[in-house]
């Protein structure tokens, strides 16, 4: 470990990069990359740039010559292209979660990845997969995800969106979902996981999964400290036991971890059924929501109808009619461009609180 270390601490970022994206790294070589990352500038930008390259190399995954080059630290260097501001945790977390999914499962269990099976929703589009073990998974729209299951393990990696997770019991194999910087082990459990680069969030429905950091194996998970009705959030929260009825949300950047226990743990797993149910939320939340469901955007352009409260029960499959019916019983004007929808506000008196389809 000090020999790695010393490389980190004295070498180029291309060696701390394989370091990262082997799969071994422990908290002091973690922390020694961190550390020069922190106080040496000219380092920061050049890891951070390779990084940025390398996760806009999804499209050639499976290239001879882009995988030669990943597996050649020196070669690293040759990839480095513009420059992204980020933060260093929004950067580590697209090193391992941002669709590398060949180069990830290759430098983390050998060099034959014919075995994994990647599977995607488009825009709008949901489906459920059956796996071998008699799990299932239910994909959210705009999903996508990589299954690695060999006779040691199960492992999950979700590049991007949301999906609901049926695990089968099978003590023998953990059934872990790799999210980034973190990782979700369980046994027999359900529960829903939906991943934005710069957080994650898990529901859990049944059972209980081990929240834990990406290096570590889910081995004496700490329970939550906190009471139904209260709210916990903890920093730097290494390992934690996340119960059925709870939910978690992890901050990448800050590395902080909260979580609470909802009055009803089954509206994170609604959307499983074509619907979306919004209750009292702001306008602005609702926009974002409904946009996970259509390529053509929608926009508020009117900062005064952004946070008009909307309780509303909508069909992704039937978002005009959503917005419709909106327009109907909200102060807002909806314009539909070929490329955009946008809203603003109208000359309406007080609106109705209520909208379906």
């Amino acid at each position: 470990m000090l020999k790695n270390i010393r490389e980190i601490m004295n070498g180029a970022t291309e060696l701390s990069l394989v370091h990262l994206w082997s799969g071994r790294l422990s908290e002091a070589e973690a922390a020694a990359i961190r550390s020069r990352a922190k106080g040496d500038s000219r380092y920061r930008e050049q890891y951070l740039g390779t990084l940025d390259a390398l996760a806009g190399m999804e499209e050639l995954a499976g290239d001879a010559d882009i995988e030669a080059v990943a597996r050649d630290p020196r070669g690293l260097s040759q990839a480095r292209g513009r420059k992204r501001r980020a933060t260093f945790g929004i950067a580590a977390s697209l090193l391992v979660g941002a669709g590398l999914a060949t180069f990830y499962f290759t430098f983390w269990n050998g060099p034959d990845p014919s075995h994994l099976e990647r599977h995607f929703t488009r825009v709008g589009e949901q489906k459920t997969i059956d796996l071998k073990d008699g799990s299932a998974i239910t994909l959210n729209t705009g999903t996508q995800l990589v299954v690695d299951f060999t006779q040691q393990s199960r492992t999950i990696l979700l590049e991007r969106g949301e999906a609901y997770f049926q695990a089968a019991e099978d003590p023998a194999r953990p059934f872990t979902v790799e999210l980034g910087v973190r990782s979700l082990t369980a046994i027999g459990t359900t529960f829903n996981v939906r991943k934005h680069p710069e957080h994650y969030q898990l529901a859990v429905f049944e059972g209980t999964v081990a929240m834990h950091p990406l290096t570590d194996e889910a081995i004496g998970a700490a329970p939550l400290v906190a009471s139904a009705g209260q709210t916990a959030v903890i920093d730097a929260p290494g390992q934690r036991r996340v119960e059925e009825g709870w939910v978690v949300e992890f901050d990448v950047n800050r590395n902080q971890l909260k979580a609470f226990q909802p009055e009803s743990i089954e509206r994170f797993g609604r959307w499983r059924s074509g619907m979306l149910r919004f209750d009292l939320e702001p306008l602005y939340q609702v926009v974002q929501e409904l946009n996970r469901y259509t390529r053509k955007k929608i926009l508020i352009e009117d900062a005064a109808v952004m946070e008009m409260s909307v309780y509303a029960a909508v069909n992704v499959k039937e978002l005009d009619s959503a917005l419709s019916a909106l327009e109907q019983l909200l102060p807002i004007k909806i314009t539909k461009h070929y490329d955009r929808i946008v809203i603003t506000g109208s000359d309406s008196t007080t609106p109705t609180r209520g909208a379906g389809s």
